[in-house]
């Protein structure tokens, strides 16, 4: 069993924002797959005990190592942001693995959290291999080739995904995800749209959450409607416009502003009037 002291962490924001899925809370403790790692962490004020991974490990997946309030204090430009980091300061951005981080956001397109986290069960499930730890078993999430089965990829409840996971399956190399790490924002973006099922807000995640892209900005629809409420006048703009301004208002970490606003906004606001009450000032949270 491991231990850590940290600052300016806090883990059931990072765990609990959409940028991860195979997770899970068994009383005090999240139970996290990440590929072929499976492992349990918890958090009690300034301390995080875990188990099934080492010390590097979770300061590597946790960014850890970065200076978080530097980087609050980058993004931190209006009184909307400010809101945002003040409820939930303590979120990073998680280091996943590409491939499974790639899959993942396949799955999430036109679903939600729930429907995602069940996909990625039953892939796990059909196609990895059995994991346990402390009497709870998991799977380890299948690699590029094992998701062979066009059948089971659909019994999996992924829809019209599953051409997309199966051509993924048969094409894409790790080595190479893994390659765009060292390659400029716009290069690793467009190699990612070249895969089926990659679009824009799906490529901006994976580079965002497991590529080290701090700047990319996923845009989906509750992104869009808090950013055209907040910094467009309530004008309805297209995604790339949203996009170019988030990178260029928040600078180098304006993916750190997307999941801060992100958070606020769904968790907090959760309906457009209540946005606009926000938007106005005559609501406070």
């Amino acid at each position: 069993m491991g231990k850590i002291k940290v600052k300016d962490f806090n883990l059931a924001h990072t765990l609990e924002c959409g940028q991860i899925f195979r997770i899970n809370r068994v009383n005090s403790w999240y139970f996290v797959n990440a590929q072929d790692k499976f492992f349990k962490i918890k958090q009690i004020r300034n301390e995080i005990e875990f188990h099934g991974v080492d010390k590097d490990f979770v300061v590597h997946f946790f960014s850890l190592n970065e200076n978080l309030p530097e980087i609050l204090k980058e993004i931190n430009k209006d009184k909307y942001i400010e809101k945002s980091i003040g409820k939930y300061r303590g979120l990073r951005l998680i280091k996943q693995e590409p491939w499974e981080c790639l899959i993942s956001f396949i799955c999430s397109s036109a679903s939600n959290i729930p429907r995602i986290k069940s996909k990625l069960k039953a892939l796990s499930e059909s196609f990895g291999k059995k994991i346990t730890l402390d009497g709870v078993r998991d799977y380890t999430f299948p690699l590029p080739g094992k998701m062979n089965d066009y059948e089971k990829i659909l019994d999996a409840k992924t829809g019209f995904r599953a051409r997309y996971i199966l051509e993924a399956n048969n094409t894409v190399d790790i080595k190479h995800l893994n390659s765009l790490r060292t390659q400029p924002y716009n290069l690793a973006k467009n190699e990612l749209k070249k895969i089926s099922g990659v679009g824009d807000k799906v490529a901006d995640c994976i580079l965002l959450f497991s590529l080290g892209f701090n700047q990319a900005f996923p845009v989906d629809t509750w992104i869009k409607k808090t950013m055209q409420l907040l910094y467009f006048d309530n004008n309805n703009v297209s995604n790339d416009r949203i996009r170019t301004f988030g990178l260029d208002y928040f600078g180098t970490y304006a993916g750190y502003a997307q999941q801060y606003l992100f958070m606020y906004s769904r968790n907090d606001l959760g309906t457009s009037d209540r946005l606009m009450m926000w938007k106005n000032g005559t609501l406070e949270v």
